[in-house]
């Protein structure tokens, strides 16, 4: 009888395996570092390990949460809050602590795969342009006037220094640790989940069912704290919804659709991301016919049906201009291979008419709106000619105010083009006794006092010049509701508006309606002199924007601080434009002007060339591509037309933590897929 043999397996110890060869150092490596640890450089990653990129990619966007805060608002001349008010938040703060976390994960990941495995920087275009970005983010925080609030960033938004650090950080991190299919199967299952999911939030929202106005919705929204009456958040929640009214009052009106991320150009603007990913995938689906399950078609159908509900409800033109972008990028580039894709297309195509057709109620106003303010439509009306209104009222006109200035001995203003200044007469003690007012060549305007209205306190007086009648009259009178400087005020009035200005024996200052007194001067401003309006008064926002892009050239005023330094003071502009005088711009409704302003022209400059590389290398890529039933070709293709749709769209959109995490998540995931298709060819 034969002995058997015992065979002896020996074990690959990660710490005896041998260095990699010279050969796979060389300038043909995918890697530009490599620690040589097990399991290998080319073995997957775990995918545990991409948990939180998948987090941070696909459901980052689904947290809502109140949490109350103060913020040292007392420096702020145009906000009521002071350092102590309580400030609540639904939709940003815990995002922003969510993003946090991920980061940390990542890097608690990347010193554990340096230590213990193999850990290898795949080579990528993407680093330089992250990094300088990066650099100009930190720089902008050092030198930033507004820490406080550049730090974690502004009320409502909180996106700021740390949180543009981990969007960086994270995209590192998938760029080097997707590297099989699997693993960019593993990022679209949670996708689809999370875009299905605020799909049918927003579906809720649009049928007047809005999960967040019921009971447990508003208590997933609240921690169970007591008030000071005894009775807790809960319990009133119980007891409103027995009344039939929700607790928690939104301003969202009219079945807006808003999800989960604050602003309803915010549900176009990440759909833009998802529609053309999932469609391509339904295409791919569609034309592998029996080799896809019938189920895996309907699901792709009825999801991509959702998002584009949501796109279309939500209403924002911005998503449109998104949406009609992807649609020009792939006419342009896949061409033919239109043609081989009818029948999915059409599917697509229907889909898409059919729910066009079901909201057209909520999308109609909005492309009308959007196209008169484009094309000028809305532009502001010439002022009347003066001799024209010689019949009007003293005082009944609403003229165009082209800027305010406070001077110590006068009050400089411009009506219509039509310069005019208010002097205060002082006593030998400093008494406020009377006021002149002097025309465009320094000579004096009459006055003519008019009839007190009953009750009316103190006299009101009409300039006798037919080029400031109609549109204001001049009072004076002692100040009883303020413990400024000075004792008296003069008052302008035009329709609409009272402007107080207190006169003390220093200075003149412009007293707004918190009360607090603001040096006035003209506002630069560049561009859409008559189209103030221009996409919802994005028009008068940029325009005193881009004055502001000459100081933060190199260093931006600190990430998310643009309603700091907006020049709230422009109320001569906001009232002369149409919207609300003391409204607060709080930010620039353009990405790209908000990292200009924030974190600087060359950071921005580093942005654009990180998207710009990619799109570039994406359009050769997929201009060429076979498709056939490439998964990766199909995926890959899917997310560069979102990405090119949502820059599209960041012309007219914020950044924000609600979208910025599946962007990012994204577009790493796009720069490996680019990575793994080139490699093939």
């Amino acid at each position: 009888m034969m002995q058997k043999t015992k065979k002896t397996r020996v074990r690959k110890d990660s710490r005896t395996r041998p260095a990699l060869p010279a050969s796979s150092r060389n300038e043909h490596t995918p890697y530009i570092l490599a620690m040589s640890h097990a399991p290998g450089i080319d073995e997957p990653t775990g995918p545990g390990q991409l948990l939180p990129a998948i987090f941070f990619s696909s459901f980052v966007i689904l947290i809502v949460r109140m949490h109350t805060y103060t913020r040292p608002m007392s420096r702020f001349f145009w906000t009521p809050q002071t350092d102590s008010s309580s400030i609540p938040d639904f939709f940003s703060y815990y995002k922003m602590l969510a993003i946090f976390l991920c980061a940390m994960a990542v890097l608690i990941l990347l010193l554990y795969r340096i230590t213990t495995q193999s850990f290898a920087i795949r080579r990528s275009f993407a680093y330089l342009p992250m990094a300088l970005y990066a650099l100009c983010v930190t720089a902008s925080y050092q030198f930033s006037d507004y820490k406080a609030f550049a730090l974690l960033g502004w009320n409502d938004r909180f996106e700021g220094t740390l949180v543009l650090l981990c969007y960086m950080l994270l995209l590192f991190y998938i760029i080097n640790s997707v590297r099989t299919e699997k693993h960019v199967k593993l990022f679209l299952r949670p996708l689809a989940a999370a875009g299905g999911l605020l799909s049918l939030l927003g579906l809720s929202q649009a049928l007047d069912k809005d999960f967040f106005r019921t009971a447990l919705g508003q208590k997933l929204l609240v921690p169970n704290t007591t008030g000071p009456s005894g009775v807790t958040l809960w319990e009133s929640i119980d007891a409103a919804a027995q009344q039939g009214e929700p607790f928690l009052k939104f301003t969202f009106q009219n079945r807006q659709i808003y999800q989960t991320v604050y602003n309803i150009n915010y549900v176009s603007f990440y759909l833009t991301l998802l529609i053309p990913l999932f469609g391509m995938l339904f295409i791919r689906a569609w034309n592998r016919k029996k080799e896809e399950s019938a189920a895996v078609k309907l699901g792709l159908g009825i999801l991509f049906a959702l998002l584009i509900y949501n796109l279309i409800g939500s209403a924002s033109s911005g998503g449109f201009f998104g949406l009609g972008v992807i649609g020009l990028t792939g006419l342009i580039l896949l061409n033919k291979k239109l043609l081989e894709w009818a029948r999915p297309l059409f599917i697509l195509f229907v889909i898409t008419g059919l729910v066009a057709g079901v909201t057209s109620d909520r999308w109609t106003p909005e492309l009308q709106g959007a196209f008169r303010s484009v094309t000028g439509a809305t532009a502001l009306e010439e002022p009347a000619d003066p001799e024209t209104l010689t019949q009007a009222e003293a005082g009944t006109v609403k003229p165009v105010i082209n800027y305010f200035e406070t001077e110590p001995e006068r009050i400089a203003l411009s009506l219509n083009g039509h310069p005019l200044s208010i002097a205060p007469q002082r006593s030998p003690e400093g008494q406020l006794t009377g006021f002149t007012v002097l025309d465009d060549k320094n000579l004096p305007v009459s006055l003519t006092e008019l009839p007190a209205e009953q009750g009316a306190s103190p006299s009101r007086y009409a300039l006798d010049d037919v080029r400031y009648r109609p549109y204001l009259t001049v009072s004076m009178g002692p100040v009883v509701d303020t413990s400024a400087i000075g004792a008296y005020a003069i008052s302008l009035h035009t329709p609409g508006v009272t402007w107080d200005f207190i006169v003390s024996a220093e200075d003149i200052l412009y007293r707004n309606r918190m009360g607090r007194l603001v040096d006035l001067y003209p506002v630069e401003h560049i561009g859409f002199e008559n189209n103030p309006d221009f996409g919802s008064w994005r028009g008068y926002i940029w325009s005193r924007s881009f004055p502001l892009l000459k100081q933060t050239i190199l260093l931006g005023t600190g990430a998310d601080t643009y309603c700091a330094a907006f020049p709230q003071e422009d109320y001569a502009g906001k009232y002369s434009t149409g919207a609300q005088y003391d409204i607060v711009v709080d930010k620039p409704h353009n990405l790209y002007l908000g990292a200009a302003i924030g974190t600087g022209v060359v950071s921005l400059l580093a942005l654009l060339s990180l998207f710009g590389i990619y799109l570039f290398t994406s359009a050769r890529l997929y201009r060429k591509a076979a498709f056939g039933d490439d998964f990766l070709t199909f995926v890959g293709s899917g997310i560069f037309f979102g990405i090119t749709g949502f820059l599209a769209a960041a012309l007219v959109n914020d950044s924000s933590v609600s979208v910025m995490p599946m962007f990012y998540g994204l577009l790493g995931l796009g720069i490996v897929i680019n990575d793994m298709l080139a490699k093939r060819s």
